[in-house]
């Protein structure tokens, strides 16, 4: 036999063997099917990992779910197996399951979200992308994705809410377009911003609460709420210097990263959003309370509701339901090597009057683009079209001043019992907010080397602002109930913004084995803003027809530039020891224009500490789960204003109307940054077998090199103050979130989850000043031994009138303690008696509470309380009301306390204890029969229905028996507060009159995947 038979008598037969062998397999072999779920709300989860697994060595096989979650497993030997689900920010799970051969198994997967997420990539206050387990102080992560589906949340600040520990929204207006105030544990500057930085993906953005027309209670419109909740993936929030270190100067307030969404790999994925709903306020007759009057004719005293008597006179209500919607498409899609997501929608929402109103349009489109394999680049912009209509602009047309400060005494006259001018005057004043905003961020990813990764991110925030005011000139000119502004007037302003960021940071993994990995940092970031405004003044108005400034009598112009610009540099080593003990160590150094001539650079150093000690072999807590503990001390900073270091002065007209300068600001030429340093300590864990998710930390805080504004002495030649680097500030806090899936089923699961936090400071100097007044009243002051703000009023404790309300005898709190000015002193003629301490004027606890519950697969009940206290606010509206003699204690004077407090200090019968637990939001969410949704082509969908801000639970001043709506009752004359969560948009802002209280709102959202 010859050797090519040889040959083709063995591979014959072998081809054959082979060329039939799949064929026979595939008949011999099983699938396993199904779909992986978010457990609380139902939602398919896209890109989670499914291993199945075969007994007695039958291999491994592993896919990643679908657009629907789903995902299939074919050609799996028969047989048990096991099939695992993993996926970023889920608990994994495993089922057990028999393969059979030509048959097809289903296994679908719930899966809990898991708080603690060890293995979760950050990317805030990091030297680059980082696994959490690595990080020493805490990361907050927000998933907004999740917060959209269940809650009715129209903004960013709605979305951040008070879901994190330690973050509070201090809400202002009841207005649609207006913004609130974010603090991060608390406040820590006695004179700056005490406001956190926001980035949106690795760009510094404009996040001013305020912008726009000057409004009631310093409201105006927020330029975070620019961005469109809906395309925001995650949130996330590091909350003092400890962790901002790498962010140096302006960092010491917190730092918020907002995340917007990415492109998934797969086919084109279109989604559909649709809102519909509408706000209004709760009970606004009943809280509109009455007012009164004593008749000049008969020396009767009269009263009337207000509110009440315009509906039956037939004028309608006041307020009415403003109706809110908004539209979204949405595509994403691509390959592992690109991928993008590009998003419109449009919104249009109306206030509790018809004229404040916000019409929003915005557009993103992010890609990502792996170029090589060492290099990948995301690009993303971002474009905002906002018009927004306010409605509290001026006294005169104000809608909730004409409404609280009304009489009874001018409601048989044209104003019908309104301070200046019945409803359908108010309108006739305009108040605009117009801004056209884009976004650019582009981040480049370089890993030349498998040990060497570059990130640079560069990007632009640039805001053309168009705010104007309007008086249109009225047919009675100034006879009008406008007065003077009857015969018209404007101002206009135009701003535009542009905020410039670059941020380098570039990595070097090594080590030694396997056991010790090393990590070294470096990098490099660069800021500029820059804010350029033209500004004019139009008065008397020729005609009716002109509202253009150059058509004005008289007109006025102002133009404004300010630049400020940061350089920075960190170096950070961070030593790893079996990926489970993390010790990291940096320092940053910044320079800044705002810091004084003689003073170079400022140094922020860094050490950080994390063990996830659930991993050592000898960790055997039987209760105890995933395990982390950490620790960080590090510093960070807050610039001085932009022209607190130099010496200013301002034109004059002097001799001859020849120009010249005369002395404005002092200037001084060694001012530095506030510097921040805190200490924060902490651990994660989880409990139940993975059921319970535990965060808890504690952090302490020294503030040196504070500013405070000094007195100059006349003899320098220079009015007002100087600033001075000369106090000391004090702040601590703790921190606790948990979050307990009670019940996981397939027909029922529950999950509740709370969010607790306390914060406190205290001023330890103040370059030897004991204590400075903060706002005009005096009641609010920076004293040495107290914290920030706090209140100091005169406390009453006897009064005696005569029969006509004449004070006969008044004796107050003669204080005691350090300064005198604690409360429980000696009794004291008032005209003796100190201001002594009151209480803080910013909130010191947070508390949330969260529940969801679901049902069949298909239904989700949602509901969340949350509020805050510890703190007393002044309501000064109720001043001006006694002034003007509308309530009955006024014209009776016969309440001695609040005859001698308006003589001594009229905000005290204004002030009360301002905090509250609301039920601030409830929803029902139901996932749509795939059978229904097929019919329109889509995959899958989705119905929210929910309310915020539905009721007032209980408040610290009335307790648990307060009303629903909101109202409070303050102790002296028996006045009331329209809602205890009112308070005014301002740094330490401590009191506030006559703003429109938070709204009631109920909204339908429709979701549809195609």
């Amino acid at each position: 036999m010859s050797n090519r038979t040889s040959i083709r008598g063995i591979f014959v037969p072998l081809l054959a063997l082979l060329w039939a062998a799949p064929a026979a397999a595939q008949q011999g072999t099983g699938t396993v099917s199904g779909q992986v779920a978010d457990s609380a709300s139902r939602a398919p989860l896209v890109g989670a990992e499914i291993i199945v697994t075969g007994d007695a060595g039958a291999g491994v096989r592993t896919v990643r779910t679908g657009v629907n979650g789903r995902y299939t497993v074919a050609g799996l030997a028969p047989g048990a197996a096991t099939v695992s689900v993993r996926l970023v920010g889920f608990a994994p799970r495993a089922l057990r399951v028999t393969v059979r051969a030509n048959e097809t198994v289903t296994a679908d997967f719930f899966l809990p979200a898991q708080t603690a997420r060890l293995d979760q990539v950050v990317v805030t206050g990091t030297g680059g992308v980082t696994q959490r387990r690595a990080v020493g102080n805490v990361v907050e992560s927000i998933d907004a994705k999740d917060v959209m589906a269940v809650a009715p949340a129209r903004s960013v600040q709605e979305v951040i809410g008070a879901r994190t520990p330690g973050l509070i929204v201090l809400p202002a207006a009841g207005q649609v377009g207006t913004g609130a105030q974010l603090r991060v544990r608390g406040v820590g500057s006695l004179s700056l911003s005490n406001d956190p930085i926001i980035y949106i993906d690795g760009v510094r953005m404009d996040a001013a609460p305020a912008r726009g027309p000057v409004q009631r209670g310093g409201g105006g419109a927020s330029r975070l709420n620019d961005i469109n909740p809906e395309d925001i993936q995650s949130i996330e929030v590091i909350k003092g210097p400890a962790a901002s270190t790498l962010y140096g100067t302006e960092a010491s307030n917190g730092v918020i990263q907002i995340i917007t969404k990415r492109g998934r790999t797969g086919k084109p994925q279109f989604n559909f959003t649709t809102r519909q709903g509408a706000n209004w306020l709760a009970n606004p007759e009943g809280r509109a309370g009455l007012l009164y009057g004593r008749d000049p004719a008969t020396q009767e005293i009269i009263s009337f509701n207000l509110y009440r008597n315009e509906i039956d006179n037939g004028n309608g209500p006041i307020f009415t339901t403003g109706q809110n919607q908004g539209y979204q498409a949405a595509l994403n899609g691509g390959t592992d090597a690109n991928r993008y997501y590009i998003a419109a929608s449009w919104d249009h929402d109306v206030g509790v009057v018809p004229w404040n109103w916000n019409k929003k349009f915005s557009g993103r489109a992010n890609v990502d683009i792996l170029a090589s394999n060492t290099l990948r680049l995301q690009g993303s912009i971002g474009h905002i079209r906002d018009r927004v209509r306010l409605a509290q602009q001026a006294i005169d047309v104000d809608p909730f001043s004409q409404l609280r400060w009304g009489t009874p005494l001018t409601r048989n006259t044209g104003k019908r019992g309104f301070l200046n001018s019945p409803p359908e005057e108010w309108k006739t004043a305009e108040a605009h907010a117009d801004n056209d905003r884009t976004t650019l961020s582009l981040t480049m990813e370089y890993s030349p080397m498998t040990w060497f990764t570059n990130r640079l991110i560069t990007g632009l925030d640039v805001g053309a602002e168009n705010n104007w005011t309007l008086y249109r000139r009225q047919p009675l000119g100034s006879l009008d109930f406008l007065g003077q502004n009857g015969l018209g007037a404007k101002n206009a302003a135009r701003t535009t913004r542009s905020f410039l960021t670059l941020d380098y940071s570039g990595n070097v993994r090594w080590g030694f084995g396997e056991d010790i990995r090393l990590t070294s940092s470096v990098g490099l970031q660069a800021y500029r803003s820059e804010i350029s405004t033209i500004g004019a003044t139009a008065n008397t108005f020729p005609a009716i027809p002109i509202t253009t400034i150059t058509g004005g009598a008289t007109r006025s112009g102002t133009e404004d530039y300010l630049a400020n610009a940061t350089v920075g540099m960190f170096v950070q080593q961070q030593v790893a020891w079996k990926n489970r003990v993390f010790v990291t160590a940096a320092v940053r150094g910044d320079d800044n224009s705002a810091f004084g001539k003689d003073f170079s650079a400022a140094y922020y150093p860094k050490v950080s500490a994390s063990w996830v000690v659930s991993e050592e072999p000898w960790f055997k807590v039987p209760f105890l789960g995933e395990t982390r503990l950490r620790g960080a001390l590090g510093a960070a900073g807050t610039q001085p204003g932009t022209f607190d270091a130099s010496r200013l002065y301002d034109p004059s007209v002097g001799y001859q109307n020849n120009p010249g300068l005369i002395p404005s600001s002092f200037g001084n030429p060694a001012l530095k940054p506030e510097r921040s340093q805190e200490l924060e300590l902490g651990f994660e864990t989880t409990l139940l077998n993975g059921r319970a998710d535990v965060s808890y930390t504690h952090y302490g805080r020294d503030i040196t090199d504070a500013i405070v504004n000094v007195p100059i002495p006349p003899s320098a030649g220079f009015p007002g103050s100087q600033v001075v680097n000369i106090g000391k500030v004090s702040g601590w806090g703790n921190e606790l979130a948990v979050n307990v899936r009670l019940i996981e089923g397939r027909r029922f699961a529950w999950e509740m989850g709370t969010q607790l936090a306390s914060n406190g400071n205290r001023i330890e100097d103040m370059g030897g000043s004991q204590f400075l007044a903060v706002g005009g009243g005096g009641q609010a002051q920076n004293r040495v031994g107290y914290g920030i703000a706090d209140f100091f009023m005169y406390k009453l404790r006897s009064a005696k009138i005569d029969d006509k309300g004449t004070v006969l005898e008044s004796i107050c709190d003669g204080g005691r303690g350090k300064g005198g000015v604690d409360r429980g002193g000696a009794d004291v003629p008032c005209s003796q008696a100190p201001r002594v301490y009151w209480g803080h004027s910013q909130p010191t606890w947070q508390l949330g509470v969260n529940t969801s519950v679901s049902l069949w697969e298909k239904l989700r009940l949602y509901a969340r309380v949350d509020g805050n206290g510890g703190h007393i606010q002044s309501n000064t509206e109720i001043r001006a009301l006694h002034n003007q003699g509308s309530t009955l204690a006024v014209i009776k004077r016969d309440d001695p306390f609040l005859q001698v407090y308006r003589a001594i200090e009229a905000d005290a019968p204004g002030t009360y204890r301002a905090g509250f637990l609301r039920l601030r939001e409830v929803s029902a969410s139901y996932n749509l029969a795939r059978s229904l949704v097929q019919r329109i082509g889509a995959s899958n969908g989705s119905l929210t229905v929910g309310g915020r801000n539905l009721m007032m639970l209980w408040t610290q001043q009335d307790g648990w028996g307060t009303s629903r709506d909101g109202m409070i009752k303050v102790g002296i004359a028996d006045q009331r507060v329209w809602d205890p969560e009112i308070r005014a948009v301002g740094q330490l802002s401590n009191g506030y009159q006559t703003i429109l209280p938070p709204t009631v709102s109920f909204v339908t959202t429709l979701r549809l995947t195609f």
